[in-house]
């Protein structure tokens, strides 16, 4: 008769480690939805579960020579778990930062107007960046707000690192421009430290 589930995981496993492209489709349509409801418990996030399962399959997939069959399942969950802590970690880290610095400038200036400030630059920002054109916009987006790294954004939009640079270049100086009419001296560096 037929073989039980746990038999015919192992012999996909020992396929995908062969190199097997089929097995691995297989696999990945099998186990995709339980890897990204395990993403997504801790991250609360569909975009970031989506990526998430895509890098612990991309992964999986480049280190299959080093698969071990018997704890195969209890790998990828281990790996699922410590990408989207380390995303968490740094998705964490940048906001701290971001708080701190701005707890130190509100040490020179009266809270409720710094307060105001930041609420008012970041809708000229706003602003600006809605105004960009749309490639510029989304890499900004990608960048600012995302976090990801020029290479990431590079191979997301289909261009290469050094354009992703020059893109973000020009947007910084397109919202420096745009800020400086509201700025003063060192209110401008610090908000450029910010956009950074």
């Amino acid at each position: 008769m037929s073989r039980s589930k746990h038999q015919l995981d192992i012999e996909m496993v020992k396929a995908i480690k062969r190199g097997d492209q089929a097995a691995f489709e297989r696999f990945f349509v099998l186990m995709r939805k339980k890897v990204y409801y395990f993403v997504f418990s801790y991250a609360k996030s569909e975009y970031v579960a989506d990526e998430i399962v895509q890098e612990v399959f991309i992964r999986i997939w480049q280190k299959r020579d080093k698969i071990k069959p018997a704890t195969f399942h209890t790998l990828i969950f281990i790996m699922a778990r410590n990408l989207t802590f380390n995303h968490l970690r740094d998705t964490m880290r940048r906001e701290v930062a971001k708080e701190e610095l701005w707890n130190g400038i509100t040490e020179q200036y009266d809270q409720i107007e710094t307060q105001l400030f930041y609420k008012e630059y970041c809708k000229v920002i706003a602003g600006i960046v809605d105004k960009l054109p749309q490639q510029k916009k989304k890499i900004y987006r990608l960048s600012r707000q995302e976090g990801r790294s020029n290479a990431e954004i590079a191979e997301m939009l289909g261009i290469t690192p050094k354009t992703v640079k020059n893109h973000l270049w020009k947007i910084m100086e397109a919202i420096k421009a745009g800020v400086r009419p509201f700025t003063e001296g060192s209110l401008l560096l610090i908000l450029s430290f910010l956009l950074s």
